[in-house]
């Protein structure tokens, strides 16, 4: 297996934080989704859409921590052996992760705005999008567009964990960059 150098311990934390997050986003955001769309209101609900805006927004500032550790921080070279057009394709869907990573959160924090649906618990709520108008009509086609942008995020998300384990299984030590 070539030696292959390893992501600093800060980001391969941040990662896999992330990783937890976003895999708990999916199936809550589908959940709720569900929920709403068959009227199905009450408390159940109401704490899935709360779980789901509290980590969403955390991704988002999260993501926002992560760009700015990524432009300090050089990444590992990949391998000589990893064929260029694979190398390409890595580059390509992480750089389309964090792109969806940035945009899918943030319009959900523009239909919860524009609903407005800011409370997460208690009275604990999450700041106003700025220049977001209160307007339901608005806040369900960003919905729509957030949904969309999620669906898209978790293929891409699905084809990077086959990716990881196909590294994994292969041994060829991309896969222990980040663990």
């Amino acid at each position: 297996m070539p030696q292959i150098q390893k992501y600093p311990a800060g980001w391969r934390v941040l990662h896999w934080v992330m990783a937890l997050m976003v895999l708990t986003l999916i199936p809550v955001g589908l959940w709720m989704a569900s929920r709403a769309e068959a009227e199905i209101w009450g408390t159940l609900t109401n704490t899935l859409y709360s779980v789901h805006k509290a980590i969403g927004f955390s991704v988002l500032l999260l993501m926002i921590l992560r760009i700015v550790v990524k432009v300090r921080v050089k990444s590992p070279p990949y391998p000589d052996e990893m064929p260029r057009t694979l190398q390409i394709a890595a580059r390509t869907v992480h750089n389309l992760m964090y792109v969806l990573l940035v945009i899918t959160p943030l319009f959900g924090w523009a239909g919860v705005t524009a609903f407005p649906a800011l409370g997460i618990v208690g009275d604990y709520k999450l700041p106003a999008m700025p220049f977001v108008p209160e307007d339901e009509e608005l806040a369900s086609r960003l919905f729509y567009i957030h949904g969309w942008l999620a669906i898209t995020l978790g293929v891409l998300i699905a084809g990077h964990i086959a990716a990881a384990l196909r590294h994994l299984l292969s041994k060829d030590g991309i896969f222990q960059r980040m663990v």
